[in-house]
């Protein structure tokens, strides 16, 4: 029978643990509309449950695609300034912006709207910019070798876009930079975190998807 171990259980006399090394195998990130209705609550991606049932909203069509494993998802912090006063020994941390940058490879309906807008009655970009100023609720899914599931939601912005060279033979890119944005509809955090422990058994388990 399986059994639920916390990760200090899992600790060698070193205090090492191998199964807290993350090394992921899958993942996806998901981006609908900036509504209320598809706010994800920290009840469904709670550390303890094996699938989650996110808003209707967040259906297949809702993936931005496949992402380039050179380009995979990678998270970044800018600080800001930092006050340093008169007093020897006190400062003030600067207003952090969290981001996540990640290559997309598929020229899809959803990648086009964040970045192009909204085409014409004709299926015509007017292109003014190759970013949008739209705010969208996110869903981020990050899978281990261990079966261990990191998943993220909050509000993002596409703040970045920067296309890859087009090179005979090879597969297009554009490395998008989602700045995650402190709203009103997560308490003012940036993001909502958690991961899934798998209970401990003697093989390494499959990993669950979105509703499945």
């Amino acid at each position: 029978m399986a059994t639920t171990n916390t990760a200090a259980d899992l600790r060698d006399k070193r205090g090492n643990n191998l199964r807290e090394i993350e090394v992921p195998i899958d993942g996806g990130i998901m981006l609908v509309p900036y509504v209320e209705a598809n706010k994800i609550t920290p009840e469904a991606i709670a550390a303890d449950k094996k699938e989650v049932t996110l808003p209707e909203a967040y259906t297949s069509d809702c993936y931005v695609g496949l992402i380039k494993s050179d380009g995979a998802p990678q998270d970044s912090r800018d600080g800001g300034d930092t006050v340093t006063y008169y007093q020897q020994g006190y400062t003030s941390m600067g207003s952090a912006t969290l981001t996540t940058t990640f290559t997309v490879v598929e020229n899809n309906r959803l990648t086009r709207r964040v970045t192009l807008g909204e085409p014409d009655e004709h299926g015509v970009y007017h292109v003014t910019d190759i970013v949008q100023p739209d705010k969208w609720c996110a869903y981020q899914e990050e899978v281990y070798k261990d079966g261990r599931i990191l998943r993220r939601a909050g509000v993002v912005q596409i703040t970045g876009n920067e296309p890859s060279q087009s090179t005979p033979g090879e597969d297009k890119g554009a490395a998008l930079t989602a700045t995650w944005v402190p709203d009103d509809m997560y308490d003012h955090a940036a993001y909502i975190e958690s991961i899934y422990y798998p209970p401990t058994t003697g093989t390494t388990p499959s990993a669950p998807g979105v509703g499945e």
